[in-house]
């Protein structure tokens, strides 16, 4: 479990307001920060963090150790409520775990600030695609990597349309959207009846 202060989670939540209010994110400074959080500047450097890529990789670590849980759980046969179907996992399990942190990820997926937020996802979602690739067989003429990352980006491409909307809808919601778009081909999305 990732240990935070609660020093650091003000820390934190006044990035996030340093960025929101920021007219360009990429010059945000350590001092914006310290002055929201009303701590000093070199308090976060001694105790906290030592610079804003390290608060950044925090929030990764943060937006994603539930999900990573759930998912090993998963793969070491936990939930056979699923009948091993990784996408309903990934509905049922996953996209409320991500609403909770919807604030974070949209101002990470929309903000030119954290470019590295897709890379981060993605590396956390692959080694599970590919285990479930494994399980279920791979019936394409494509090798196992190139599906692996095509699934791994059209799921952070539609988390991504789906929690950057003004108002996006509670995960009880958009699951039958996301088992929809899981599941069909770009083809059918544009010429299906």
């Amino acid at each position: 479990m990732i240990l935070i202060s609660d020093r650091q989670r003000q820390i934190i939540d006044a990035f996030f307001l340093v960025v929101e209010e920021a007219s360009e994110p990429k010059k945000i400074t350590m001092d914006m920060i310290a002055k929201k959080a009303g701590i000093s500047r070199q308090s976060i450097y001694d105790k906290h963090f030592s610079n804003i890529g390290e608060i950044i990789d925090k929030i990764h670590a943060l937006v994603s150790e539930e999900c990573e849980v759930r998912m090993q759980k998963f793969f070491s046969d936990g939930y056979r409520d699923y009948n091993d179907d990784f996408f309903k996992f990934f509905e049922q399990e996953i996209l409320p775990l991500l609403y909770e942190k919807r604030d974070w990820l949209k101002i990470l997926y929309s903000k030119v600030l954290d470019s590295s937020w897709a890379d981060y996802a993605h590396k956390v979602y692959t080694p599970y695609i590919e285990l479930y690739i494994k399980k279920t067989g791979n019936q394409s003429p494509l090798a196992n990597d190139f599906i692996c990352s095509l699934i791994v980006r059209q799921i952070i491409a539609i988390i991504s349309n789906w929690l950057t909307n003004d108002r996006p809808e509670p995960a009880s919601l958009f699951q039958k959207k996301f088992d929809y778009l899981i599941k069909t081909s770009t083809y059918e999305l544009l010429f299906e009846k």
